[in-house]
């Protein structure tokens, strides 16, 4: 038996049609009607009952036809399964902060594969404890993260090489409906705000960096509390409340105005993109973090002097 005839026979039930069926699948249709015949053949039953028109399914068929498309659909999910476990087993693991996985790292693992076009990578979604966490107990050998003065990383020299990318704004924003109103709102008035938990790393950041000042000067109303960014700018997006988000991922939002800022309120929050490369002796990952330091134009220290 070939995949292949599966497949014809997925296609001529989806079509409902020889022709149809064929033409999809790229054959002519005598060729087409033979590996149907050929499927047949080693099931040891018809499938098709030739003697009516338009096509018709035999009853086994029909009764049996959930169980062929999901054998059809487990044969191709376990050879997806095969092929990425084999381009885990080679790849370098890229620790991110849940955010800049969604904002930054389209344009990061770009930079990379330029540098390395033949390597594999394999992307892990994190907060910022459990991303750093996973670099130091040796799980991901790149690490791309936010840090501020007062929230460093504290990833020791020794361990990884640290290069800062850039720089990304915490800002407060709003929908145009609510902005107009919190524009010119009065002293002491409410501010329904949609934050982030104390203890993420963001909640720290405003923390200490912006909502204290804001608390001092408005009565701040918390209609929502999330550690999920993406899930804030949904929220705000709909009006729910203001909400500081990182430039980075609401760049096209405020491009077309969904989401508008309040600076008459607050200042942007300054934070720096980094990234940190695994201190590893050899490989891929010492490649890779060789490739990068040339590209940006850095002298490659001595791993060897610092392990």
């Amino acid at each position: 038996m070939e995949l292949k005839w599966l497949d014809d026979y997925v296609a001529l039930i989806e079509t409902g049609s020889f022709s149809a069926a064929a033409q999809r699948r790229h054959v002519s249709q005598p060729a087409f009607s033979r590996r149907i015949r050929m499927l047949e053949d080693w099931l040891g039953v018809t499938l098709i009952d030739r003697s009516r028109k338009p096509l018709q399914l035999t009853s086994v068929a029909r009764d049996n036809q959930p169980a062929i498309l999901d054998l059809v659909s487990r044969i191709y999910e376990f050879r997806a399964m095969l092929k990425s476990a084999s381009l885990d087993s080679g790849g370098i693991t890229i620790a991110a902060q849940h955010t800049l996985a969604a904002s930054y790292m389209p344009e990061f693992l770009a930079l990379l594969r330029r540098l390395d076009p033949n390597q594999s990578f394999r992307i892990r979604s994190e907060n910022r404890a459990e991303s750093v966490a996973m670099l130091m107990r040796g799980e991901a050998e790149v690490l791309l993260t936010y840090e501020t003065p007062a929230l460093p990383c504290h990833v020791p020299a020794q361990f990884a090489l640290r290069q800062a990318l850039g720089r990304d704004d915490l800002v407060l924003v709003a929908a145009p409906a609510l902005h107009r109103r919190l524009r010119r709102v009065a002293e002491g008035d409410p501010v329904p705000m949609l934050c982030f938990p104390p203890e993420s790393f963001f909640g720290q950041v405003l923390r200490a960096e912006a909502l204290p000042a804001l608390m001092r000067r408005q009565q701040v109303v918390v209609r929502c509390i999330s550690e999920f960014a993406m899930g804030l700018r949904e929220l705000a997006l709909g009006g729910e409340g203001a909400v500081w988000l990182p430039t980075s991922l609401i760049r096209q939002d405020l491009e077309r105005g969904a989401l508008l800022r309040l600076g008459s309120l607050a200042s942007p929050v300054a934070m720096d993109v980094v990234v940190f490369f695994a201190m590893l002796g050899g490989g891929p990952a010492e490649r890779l973090r060789r490739e990068f330091l040339l590209h940006r134009g850095a002298a490659a220290p001595d791993a060897s002097a610092t392990r």
